[in-house]
């Protein structure tokens, strides 16, 4: 057990995990952290002054239970939930939902017109929601709350004010893991994020909060963050299995929902998700389990060259035919420069890199080649962009750019049938400076005419 410990969390802060890979950048947080205060502090004031009752506000979700993780594909948005609170009884007092709102976006619509960077989306059923560059928004829920009779509504475009009290459901998974040790809080709360990972890789309907319960509700912790993910993912898809649905410790709500085709495709990826624990689980050291940690968290996994069962060994073992594999370079406007062999490839910023096999005749026709960019070091992060994984046929040619300073890695695997036929791993160190010109042109001598 824990074979594949040190791949998921390490002391050491230099070392690429798991864990490492789906947390967001302290200057991320930093940045998030101040836009979301900017923006709160503003509604407090303005909205406070529109509607002339007292304005609160409470974070909600991932970001206070510790749980919020890197988007998983460059494109793709984090976000802070912060629910904002009309001191008052709105129905007492006639004001309805969606006048309410209305009000509510005409003080976000001022907020975005005095701050550039900020961009109001398009209106949502249940809440308002602010983009800032770097692919973070604000999503802004509003409520009434009358202390008197501690009733929490939700203002909604379409069904009026509705029951919610996201601040219960809050306390209740605050109470629930208070008497955890740190270490436990904080396994559990990395065996969270693991699964939302997951999740977000394989676009399946389980939303954070339907995973954040179930954890809380029947967590089975272990020493090693590797048998943890196991162990709670098998409990989560044997339940799930059983039961379909997920609900409130608070109302008894249905958490996951979705359509019967969002809950048939959930059913499918858990069934190929257990196959791929199984595999992990059966695997004899962390190199052996690495092509199946791979298939359930794609690029967002360390590098293979993390394995530190690896030692000095530079290059992933023959499994049975180790793949030539053909690197041709070529400049920024698709050049060519030259081919390229080897296990250590350097490269520029903008250049291009194309990979091929090039001992295909070592290989079944039917082969498939499964290419697995992973980027590493602050530039990739900072862009929410570690990596991606493309599968190709046998003799077809990889397309990648050198879009990063660093140190990156192209990890290859042949398969035909389910079976691991030969593997191997390129480190792709970028540099920022530019090529040097193959024949840089001779400085002349003599006096100038």
């Amino acid at each position: 057990m824990g074979k594949s410990a040190h791949m998921f969390i390490s002391s050491n802060e230099k070392k690429e995990t798991l864990n490492k890979r789906v947390t967001l950048l302290d200057e991320q947080i930093d940045y998030a952290r101040s836009k979301k205060d900017h923006l709160l502090q503003y509604l407090k004031s303005e909205l406070s002054n529109s509607l002339g009752v007292k304005v609160r506000y409470s974070l909600q979700g991932s970001y206070p239970n510790h749980t919020l993780i890197r988007p998983v594909r460059m494109d793709e948005d984090f976000d802070i939930d912060a629910g904002v609170y009309l001191m008052f009884n709105a129905e007492s007092q006639g004001i309805r939902a969606s006048d309410a709102k209305s009000i509510f976006r005409s003080v976000l619509t001022r907020y975005c017109s005095a701050n550039n960077d900020a961009k109001l989306a398009d209106s949502k059923p249940n809440c308002e929601r602010v983009c800032f560059p770097g692919n973070f928004h604000i999503d802004l829920p509003l409520y009434y709350f009358d202390k008197e009779t501690e009733t929490c509504r939700l203002a909604t475009e379409t069904l009026g004010w509705i029951d919610s009290d996201p601040k219960s459901l809050q306390d209740w998974f605050d109470k629930k893991i208070s008497t955890y040790p740190a270490e436990k809080k904080a396994r559990l709360r990395r065996c969270i994020k693991n699964i939302k990972t997951w999740a977000a890789l394989r676009a399946v309907k389980l939303p954070s909060i339907a995973i954040t319960v179930f954890i809380a509700n029947k967590f089975d912790d272990f020493e090693q963050d590797d048998d943890v993910f196991i162990k709670n993912s098998a409990n989560l898809l044997h339940f799930l299995k059983e039961n379909n649905k997920i609900l409130s410790p608070i109302n008894g709500d249905d958490l996951i929902g979705g359509t019967d085709k969002d809950k048939a495709r959930l059913s499918e990826q858990l069934a190929l998700l257990l196959d791929s624990l199984i595999q992990a689980n059966n695997c004899k050291s962390a190199m052996e389990a690495h092509p199946s940690w791979s298939t359930i968290f794609e690029h967002i996994y360390p590098p293979f060259a993390e394995v530190e069962e690896l030692a000095n060994v530079t290059n992933l073992p023959a499994l049975t035919t180790v793949p030539s594999i053909n690197i041709r370079k070529k400049d920024r406007d698709n050049r060519f420069l030259e081919d390229s062999s080897g296990d250590i490839i350097h490269g520029f910023l903008g250049e291009h890199l194309d990979f091929s096999i090039a001992n295909t005749n070592s290989y079944p026709t039917n082969s498939t080649v499964k290419w697995m960019v992973r980027n590493k070091e602050k530039e990739a992060s900072i862009a929410n962009d570690l990596g991606h994984f493309r599968s190709f046929k046998l003799s077809d040619v990889c397309e990648e750019h050198c879009g990063y300073r660093g140190t990156h890695y192209m990890e290859c695997v042949i398969e035909s049938n389910g079976q691991i036929l030969g593997a191997k791993s390129i480190k792709v160190i970028v540099s920022s400076i530019e090529r040097p010109l193959r024949n840089p042109p001779r400085q002349s001598y003599g006096p100038k005419r």
